[in-house]
């Protein structure tokens, strides 16, 4: 017969080889998440070596105290408790581990993709009797004479058989289409909708009979650079396109074109806008001289190589955002604060209102202020400044420490397929690391290109419609020249 000691004993061990257990269960889920944790951060690579050394210093000493309480001999409470810090450990490094995978994840959904899909469509005129592409059967067809013009005749030849005629400008293909020298013309859907918007006549003439979608290999060249981003000054270039929805999808104007003169040798950012509707040479045309945001039409290359032709200088990498962006990041990280020096309602959003003064911005009438130009005599010139107003407070407001661990992954989260860049991602990650071993505090200063009102004829509109233009100032441009290669000079 078992007596009361016998019992208490038995009931002893029991609790120790449950404790036993339970140990190394926890111990050991604690290390598998230690083991997946320092793989992500290892992947990602942005943490400074002076946080690693002290994280993993406390870490493990953390682990050989708990080590010891749970397999020693100590007290069921304290047992308890250990295990129990235990499983905040394994949360924690699960939680981190979610952290560092979907800041990876994200990275490299914003690097450029191979390939991109163009939406073309086939136009005619509308007192014609062609309503379908099979109506088009042997008739004549015009589109330009660029890169796509084989994708183009093979979705044709798939249709129909007809005549071609190559056209060098874009702007020429409504005229020839409303002089009926052609039955059809085919144009990329981000053209036509510029077309439609600044020809009435063109847009009241004409339907849409056919339309398709071209994949097409990206144009931006791979560049191998050995680029520093830690101590060496780059030229990032930041492009703004005029629509909403995918960045990665869609093409628009360029309605913000400033290029970012980064130096971290000195901590310095210079902020060079150029205005949109700047009258210059696109890059790679003859002829007439188009604005400046035209240029997005044809994809970031040419905004790219105008700019460099513009300045003398080399671009090394571009960041694409569009509407959603803007609007995305400034409400993620709780509003900017804005100094406005006059009271408006903007153009672009009659539904929200500018104060004189300082203005606390969310997402929409941050993009609405960033978009005026009709409010102020100066018109594009002080666009260009609000859009740097817009940029200086967020890198002002997404430095700090407070905002980037509290709003980090939900940033991430939320501009998921808004903005695209050909930054590699190691690239990135070095440059998040340099900030958070530092957290320097950065001058960013800024300046722009100016010029003068006017209107002229533009290569992508062609000889049809005047549109308003600024003329360069080219006394601005050298300027802007100067100190931007004072800016990447300094040591």
């Amino acid at each position: 017969m078992r007596t009361g000691k016998h019992i208490k004993l038995s009931k002893h061990a029991s609790r120790n080889r449950l404790f036993l257990i339970l140990g190394i269960i926890f111990v050991t889920i604690s290390f598998i998440s230690l083991a997946v944790f320092s793989y992500a951060l290892l992947k990602i690579d942005v943490a400074p070596i002076k946080y690693l050394a002290t994280g993993y210093t406390l870490i493990f000493i953390i682990f050989l105290i708990l080590i010891w309480v749970i397999f020693g001999k100590t007290n069921k409470f304290v047992k308890v408790i250990a295990f129990i810090v235990t499983i905040m450990m394994s949360s924690f490094l699960g939680y981190s581990t979610v952290y560092l995978t979907n800041t990876y994840n994200f990275l490299n959904s914003a690097k450029v993709s191979e390939y991109e899909t163009l939406t073309y469509s086939v136009v005619a005129l509308n007192d014609t009797n062609y309503r379908v592409i099979d109506n088009l059967n042997k008739k004549t067809i015009s589109y330009l004479n660029d890169d796509y013009k084989s994708d183009i005749r093979k979705e044709l030849n798939d249709n129909i058989n007809y005549q071609e005629i190559l056209n060098d400008e874009l702007g020429s293909l409504p005229t020839i289409l409303l002089d009926r020298q052609v039955d059809a013309i085919i144009i990329e859907n981000t053209a036509l909708e510029l077309m439609r918007e600044e020809n009435i006549d063109f847009s009241n003439s004409i339907k849409i009979v056919h339309t398709f979608n071209v994949r097409v290999r990206t144009h931006k060249e791979e560049v191998v650079t050995t680029i520093d981003v830690k101590q060496e000054p780059f030229i990032l270039y930041i492009s703004g396109i005029d629509q909403y929805g995918n960045v990665n999808s869609v093409r628009g104007r360029s309605d913000v074109n400033q290029i970012v003169i980064v130096n971290p040798k000195t901590n310095h950012i210079l902020l060079a806008n150029t205005p949109r509707d700047f009258y210059v040479q696109l890059a790679g045309t003859s002829g007439l001289k188009d604005k400046l945001t035209h240029a997005g039409l044809y994809g970031i290359d040419k905004s790219i190589n105008t700019l460099e032709s513009i300045y003398g200088i080399n671009i090394n990498h571009y960041l694409r955002v569009n509407f959603d962006t803007l609007i995305k990041v400034v409400d993620e990280i709780g509003g900017i604060e804005i100094y406005s020096d006059k009271a408006f309602v903007p153009f672009t959003n009659r539904n929200v209102y500018v104060n004189e003064g300082w203005n606390h911005m969310d997402g929409t009438l941050a993009l609405a202020y960033a978009r005026e130009r009709y409010t102020y005599v100066t018109g594009d010139h002080h666009r260009g400044a609000n859009q740097q107003q817009v940029i200086t407070a967020i890198i002002n407001k997404v430095s700090t420490s407070e905002v980037l661990i509290k709003k980090y992954n939900s940033i991430l989260n939320t501009l998921s397929g808004s903005f695209q860049t050909d930054m590699e991602v190691d690239m990135i990650t070095s440059f998040i690391k340099y900030q958070l071993d530092k957290m320097p505090k950065w001058t960013i200063e800024s300046i722009a290109a100016t010029g003068y009102n006017s209107s002229n004829y533009t290569h992508s509109m062609g000889l049809g419609v005047k549109l308003y233009v600024m003329e360069p100032d080219y006394n601005s441009i050298e300027r802007v020249k100067v100190r931007i290669n004072e800016v990447l000079n300094e040591e």
